[in-house]
């Protein structure tokens, strides 16, 4: 059985052992081992008459949803659809999945979920008739995510006396969640719309507040970063949302989504309010890492998510820190404080005197204060001085610059920049084209003007500051040297949204290809097949969404045109994998696999990223779901592979908990997506 499929079934199979413990007599053996902690949990709770009822319920509203779907096709109402489908969603999956379903104080987990359908019910009724009362009350809403096309919710305060016709802006302030491995979608969707006492806020008649799902316990990583920017612009497109006050908070788990939110996009938010939580892998996971330690490769990796890496673009935006005394996630606000120190910044960090993991009353009072006043500042779109590091193309933009390209990916890259009258002084590091962009209204020169860019030394005049008060400008360096203009078209490269690693692949939408011809051997075979399967259920189960799933035979122009292609297979096996197969650097054939100047037998497999030469502004990724399977700590949910990698599939994973597979070898891509070697563990 694979290392992968077996993980799964051993999950399930949790539940007899648990059932075992817990009935264990106390005879004169030692009792059996504790169960495995189950993400997400198991166990409907419903016996089989009780399922049944469900199922019709759930079959009923089914029926509601698709044909609300053929009504709205397109519009605000469309967008209302999901409003009711993620009530239906919170009680199919559970029942189609044996997952834990919810019971309400007093309920039962079989008449909770008859409440929550028929919630779902009388949405799509009023729906259906033409209204959707509920957006002028604070509760439940939902998107259909890019990723996936799943329904997926979010909990929105509306603000007090709340008038639709009043025309006026809002505030909005934003609160991602701690870890509750218990909270699946119903339970989520119970929450209260307040609870203020334990958020850095106060109900107001000037504000919303968003509390983002975020795909269940991930701390805001990969697609529950989507997410949370997803639920955020499904509230901007229906309500009128003052783009400069937008705050960005959590505690605990949201309070480690909330400084990666901050860092990465600082120039989204009018402030930040991150409490508790963790910043960095190596010092917080010091413990498990000592008993499982990670490669150079996956610590290459950590600059993905790791905050203090990215500790200097909190210079612009202001950051309100908070924590308990004597809680030990203080660390992370000690170590992005000491991050931003080396940076020459210091973290406003408000403290909660002899408070564990709470916000003490007195402390957060003098946060929500703070963040009032930045609030009614206001966030400055067209800041005279911008800092900006990265270490990798997803993350790029700061304001207005967006860097193009870097010399190397997973190297840091900067790029500060200062307006002074009519120039611009700028520095780089690692960056090899950017571009300047104003939108209209924005640029802050006088109409005609064409200012004067220092970058690096090298003086460059810009084109004129349009009609509008628009000013774009492309900058490419060549050697040392930087000029006005673009990146040649032609060509590999890589790109924002197209610079790996194997995780990237599944931030936006994508299909799983599965094989449906014969394999190189059987065992190559039965491997790919069950490789298959398990990203379908950890997606289905973790990322709380059913990927889309095709057979090779059935692709169309369409799929290949929107999205990213997940195909597992060899060249015999999968039809498309066999059209793309001799534009691939890695060469795959029955007797083996060579990797540049490696080869390899027929025991081993490929796993990689790469431009799709079908479609090369989309991927294609090769015999791989996402790459992190311990999910027992948010903090080790980073990439467990580069851009490629080979295994071999006859033996068990040399780094188990973290990653079920053998890596025999692994690297990344250079930035024209070519090999460039391994890199050494």
């Amino acid at each position: 059985m694979s290392r992968f499929v077996g993980a799964r079934v051993a999950r399930v199979l949790v539940c007899s052992t648990a059932v075992v413990a817990s009935v264990w007599l106390g005879a004169a053996q030692n009792p059996p081992p504790a169960a495995p902690p189950q993400f997400p949990p198991l166990g409907a709770g419903v016996s089989p008459p009780e399922r049944a009822t469900l199922q019709a319920a759930v079959d009923e509203l089914g029926a509601k949803v698709t044909t609300l779907k053929q009504k709205y096709r397109s519009g605000p109402m469309a967008d209302r659809v999901a409003d009711v489908e993620v009530y239906l969603e919170a009680v199919r999956r559970p029942l189609k999945y044996d997952e834990r379903l919810y019971a309400g104080r007093g309920s039962t987990p079989s008449g909770y979920a008859l409440q929550t359908l028929a919630t779902g019910t009388e949405r799509a009724r009023q729906l259906a008739d033409g209204s959707a009362p509920w957006m002028t009350q604070s509760g439940v809403r939902g998107f259909y995510s890019r990723i996936d096309g799943s329904a997926q919710p979010y909990i929105l305060t509306m603000p007090e006396n709340y008038d639709a016709a009043a025309k006026r802006q809002y505030r909005l302030d934003v609160f991602m969640h701690g870890r509750d491995d218990q909270v699946l979608e119903q339970q989520f969707m119970a929450k209260s719309t307040t609870g203020y006492t334990s958020k850095p806020f106060a109900a107001g008649p000037d504000r919303f507040m968003l509390q983002p799902y975020g795909r269940y316990t991930n701390a805001s990583r990969f697609a529950g970063e989507t997410d949370g920017l997803e639920a955020l612009a499904s509230v901007q497109k229906a309500y009128p949302i003052d783009s400069n006050r937008i705050v960005m908070a959590g505690f605990s788990m949201g309070g480690a989504s909330a400084w990666s939110y901050i860092v990465h996009f600082a120039d989204r938010w009018v402030a930040g309010a991150p409490g508790a939580g963790f910043t960095e892998t190596e010092v917080f996971l010091r413990g498990a890492l000592s008993r499982q330690p990670q490669n150079a490769v996956q610590k290459t990796l950590w600059h993905m998510y790791d905050s203090t890496d990215h500790a200097i673009n909190t210079f612009n935006v202001p950051v309100v820190g908070y924590s308990g005394e004597i809680d030990a996630q203080k660390q992370a606000n000690d170590a992005m404080a000491a991050a931003m120190l080396d940076e020459g910044l210091k973290l406003e960090h408000f403290i909660g005197p002899n408070t564990a993991h709470s916000y003490e009353p007195t402390a957060r009072q003098r946060v929500q204060d703070r963040l009032d006043q930045l609030a009614a500042k206001g966030r400055n779109p067209v800041p005279d001085e911008i800092r900006f590091t990265t270490w990798m193309l997803r993350y790029n933009k700061m304001f207005w610059i967006t860097v193009d390209a870097m010399g190397q990916e997973w190297v840091r890259a900067r790029a500060n920049a200062r307006i002074d009258g009519d120039t611009i002084t700028a520095t780089t590091t690692n960056v090899t084209a950017l571009h300047l962009t104003f939108d209209s209204g924005l640029a802050p020169f006088a109409v005609g003007t064409r200012p004067v860019l220092k970058i690096d030394g090298e003086a460059i005049t810009l084109p004129a500051v349009g009609r509008d008060k628009s000013l774009t400008a492309g900058l490419v360096k060549t050697g040392s040297s930087w000029k006005s203009g673009e990146l040649p078209s032609g060509g590999l490269r890589k790109a924002h949204g197209l610079q790996g690693p194997i995780d990237d692949g599944f931030m936006e939408s994508f299909v799983i290809v599965r094989p449906t011809g014969k394999a190189f051997s059987e065992a190559m075979g039965t491997w790919e097949r069950e490789q298959a399967d398990y990203a379908i259920s950890e997606w289905v189960h973790f990322f709380r969404g059913e990927p889309r799933v095709k057979n090779d035979t059935d692709v169309t122009a369409a799929e290949i045109a929107g999205g990213n292609l997940v195909l597992f297979g060899d060249p015999s096996s999968n039809a498309v994998y066999k059209r793309i197969a001799d534009r691939l650097p890695i060469r795959w054939r029955a007797d083996g696999l060579t990797v540049g100047e490696e080869t390899f037998d027929g025991s081993h497999a490929p796993v990689f990223i790469f431009p799709n030469p079908l479609n090369p502004r989309k991927y294609v990724v090769i015999n791989s779901g996402f790459t992190f399977h311990d999910q027992s700590n948010n903090d080790m949910q980073s990439p467990k592979l580069p851009d490629w990698a080979v295994v071999d599939i006859t033996k068990p994973g040399n780094n188990y908990k973290y990653l079920p597979l053998f890596v025999a070898s692994q690297g990344f891509f250079d930035e024209a997506w070519k090999l460039k070697g391994p890199m050494k563990p």
